[in-house]
């Protein structure tokens, strides 16, 4: 199988899983899916070996979560990082802690909430964000201005 045909099997056995929008479950999908758009080689075959389901994740997740609950018996909930949930969700799809905190130091987290970001719509906008650059650049083109030598020439004094 290609690496395109691989890719939109994975796509396909997380649609087929038939999670509800707003579920825990539906969550992981959604970064589970960031990161197929972000390194698709590699993580279409891990979605894709046997037994990796999203509802397996959540469960691996979750069991996760309340064994640090457990272990703080000092409040009556637990909260964790994203990129710990992250770390968890790529544990579940084999990673070792390192590798995943590699992967996700290396862009993944950018990824994924670039990806959930684009998922949101303001109110009152009748589509999602545009797409476009939303601000100038600052100071415009740059290639054309005069080159200078970046150097502080003034005595600390002067300035107070």
């Amino acid at each position: 199988m290609s690496d395109i045909e691989t890719y939109k099997a994975a796509i396909e056995a997380i649609e087929n899983e038939g999670l509800k929008p707003g579920s825990p479950e539906y969550a992981i999908a959604c970064i589970v899916r960031a990161w197929l758009d972000y390194r698709p080689e590699e993580a279409a075959e891990r979605v894709l070996a046997d037994g990796r389901r999203i509802k397996g994740c959540y469960q691996y997740t979750r069991k996760r979560a309340e064994e640090i609950y457990r272990a703080m018996q000092a409040g009556p909930c637990v909260g964790v990082s994203a990129d710990t949930m992250l770390e968890w969700i790529l544990g579940y799809y084999g990673y070792t802690k390192d590798e995943a905190q590699a992967l996700i130091e290396g862009g993944l987290m950018m990824a994924v909430y670039h990806a959930m970001a684009q998922s949101w719509t303001p109110y009152g906008m009748p589509d999602k964000m545009p797409t476009g650059k939303t601000q100038p650049d600052a100071g415009g083109d740059l290639s054309n201005r005069p080159k200078r030598k970046l150097a502080f020439d003034a005595n600390l004094e002067d300035l107070l």
